[in-house]
């Protein structure tokens, strides 16, 4: 299945039935997981995921169920609209569609904005992740297995596509960090995966790694800005001002930065 675009004719019934026959496809630039358009009709847009790649489908899987258990609640993240796991010529095929949120990544404003500006955003990233880890794990996302472990085990299973390699995998074994209680995490809180509106409020996309999990992965992710950026002692104050707790050692945080490299 030829990668990057689809046309309204590619798409299932079920999905087709949430845009509508007159929908204007657009393609802005890609990720590496999923095809993604912005369908837009009657001043209506939303966002239409498509995934035929067998590392990255159940991450798709993943995200319809995220998006289903968090529904209701005030976290600013999408709403999910349609949702269709098929095949196609033997290939399976599994298409989201959400509502499309306003802004850009935090992480092209934080590049560009001033240092005031940069400590603002930090702190209400901070608040905002602070809201998060203080939600109950809904139901449907609950794990028996602590987090740190299943992730060790799924890296080791990467190894054969991921940036990681088994050595450094060994060393993240050895010295991983000492267990605190898990939390309604993110998962994926590279600083793309916010966004952020004219006027500051920030909004929180792909939810592949929604569930209980290690908090301090996604403050380690928040905070990982090099090699474009450096952020001053300022502006990580601001953002543990934001989230109300002491700062996570740079040495733990490290730790998580480097187990990323194997998802």
């Amino acid at each position: 299945m030829p990668a990057g675009r689809f046309s309204l004719r590619d798409l299932p019934p079920e999905i087709a039935a949430a845009l509508g026959p007159a929908a204007r496809l657009t393609f802005p630039r890609q990720g590496q997981t999923s095809d993604v358009a912005l369908a837009e009709q009657r001043g209506r847009t939303v966002v239409v995921k498509r995934c035929a790649h067998r590392v990255y489908i159940d991450w798709l899987r993943r995200e319809r169920v995220v998006l289903k258990a968090l529904a209701g609640t005030e976290l600013p993240i999408p709403s999910l609209l349609a949702y269709a796991d098929t095949e196609a010529k033997g290939v399976l095929v599994v298409w989201l569609v959400m509502t499309r949120l306003a802004g850009e990544p935090l992480f092209d404003a934080v590049l560009r904005a001033s240092e005031r500006r940069r400590i603002t955003l930090l702190r209400r990233l901070g608040e905002l992740l602070r809201r998060l880890h203080s939600m109950p794990v809904p139901a449907a996302l609950r794990d028996p297995r602590d987090w740190t472990s299943r992730q060790l085990v799924q890296a080791r299973a990467n190894l054969d596509w991921c940036d990681g390699t088994a050595a450094g995998l060994a060393e993240l074994e050895r010295s991983r960090p000492v267990a605190v209680p898990e939390a309604l995490i993110h998962g994926d809180l590279a600083l793309d995966n916010v966004l952020v509106d004219a006027d500051g409020r920030l909004y929180l996309i792909d939810w592949a790694g929604g569930g209980p999990g290690d908090p301090r992965h996604d403050i380690a992710l928040a905070l990982q800005t090099k090699p474009e950026t450096d952020l001053t002692p300022r502006e990580l104050d601001a953002f543990h001002a934001g989230y109300a707790s002491a700062p996570v050692p740079e040495t733990t945080r490290d730790w998580f930065v480097r187990l990323y490299d194997y998802f």
